[in-house]
């Protein structure tokens, strides 16, 4: 009897975080849109867009996060094997969970609180090593992209003599969160022995699944900047392929080191990108718009799809 009542109980705390959780994300959605007029905003502007590139920017969203469902399979499968479907659902509903958090830090609740077997921590940690990755990926293209905008002058960047003196520190930084994370996976299970199992599972990957982790990233970013280059060109935005994709790979590199709380991301992000742009000579009116559209397609679109599967997520293991 005692065990029926505490079943009950749990069920009812996990409806209530759920849909706690449902319904800030539609608040925040909807406040970011409606009460703050920005969704008339959008809606005048697409109006003298290319629909046809901003669809197909609407159908590479789920290339996008198809592809980060497919790194999360892959990387949780030594903890507990999930279908490509199941895995697609739950980093759905880790973008709800994680849209009204100050850089979307709760993403991961999202992920292991649909898994029935695996041990959270470790499954939290197998999260981590992907957003490492993702974050190696950005920061590699963002380097990549301040070495090509120095040397074939394409912004003007006064002060880019301190980028200059530091290039190559961050480099070296880059390749040393690669060394400790990644490509050297037993060093912490070498010196911590067997009873760090917590450790373990981030030094598990061994060097073809780095390899593997990371060609998903890299295309999963390569998504990312086609879908901002192609809606640059639905709105008529005048610039070239290398310099558009050089300021965005820049965007992206500043966008990944910037603090934002989730009331102010959006505006950190369209003032970061007007600034960038700005500094390459290139028209600044439809920007703003831009960033705007994306994050709705990539973020708002797939919170609200989450919002369909948060009631699988499991907070407790059923007594059996």
């Amino acid at each position: 009897m005692m065990q029926q009542k505490q079943t009950i109980s749990y069920k009812v705390i996990s409806l209530f975080i759920k849909a706690v959780i449902l319904l800030l994300s539609i608040v925040y959605i909807f406040n970011k849109l409606v009460v703050a007029n920005e969704l008339n905003f959008l809606i005048e502007k697409l109006k003298t867009s290319k629909l046809s590139y901003v669809a197909l920017v609407f159908v590479l969203m789920f290339v996008n996060w198809g592809l980060e469902a497919w790194k999360w399979q892959y990387l949780i499968k030594p903890l507990e094997r999930i279908s490509f479907t199941k895995s697609l659902q739950s980093v759905f509903s880790g973008v709800t969970v994680s849209i009204f958090m100050p850089n979307r830090i709760g993403e991961f609740a999202g992920r292991i609180f649909y898994l029935e077997r695996a041990d959270k921590i470790k499954a939290t940690i197998k999260n981590f090593i992907g957003s490492i990755s993702q974050l190696t990926v950005t920061m590699v293209f963002g380097l990549a992209a301040i070495a090509f905008a120095y040397y074939q002058n394409v912004l003007r960047l006064d002060e880019i003599e301190l980028v200059k003196k530091n290039y190559w520190m961050l480099m070296l930084l880059v390749l040393f969160f690669n060394w400790l994370f990644f490509l050297y996976p037993n060093f912490m299970g070498l010196n911590f022995g067997t009873k760090a199992n917590y450790v373990e599972a981030l030094y598990d990957v061994d060097y073809k699944q780095w390899l593997y982790v990371f060609m998903l990233s890299m295309m999963r970013y390569i998504v990312f900047l086609m879908q901002f280059f192609i809606l640059l060109m639905a709105f008529d935005i005048q610039v070239g392929f290398q310099t558009a994709v050089t300021v965005i790979a820049l965007l992206f590199f500043v966008s990944s080191f910037i603090p934002s709380f989730a009331t102010t991301e959006v505006i950190t992000r369209g003032a970061t990108a007007v600034y960038l742009f700005n500094l390459a000579n290139i028209d600044t009116s439809f920007v703003i718009i831009v960033s705007l559209l994306l994050w709705a397609i990539n973020l708002a679109i797939p919170a609200l799809l989450g919002g369909l599967f948060v009631w699988k997520m499991k907070f407790f293991k059923e007594k059996k």
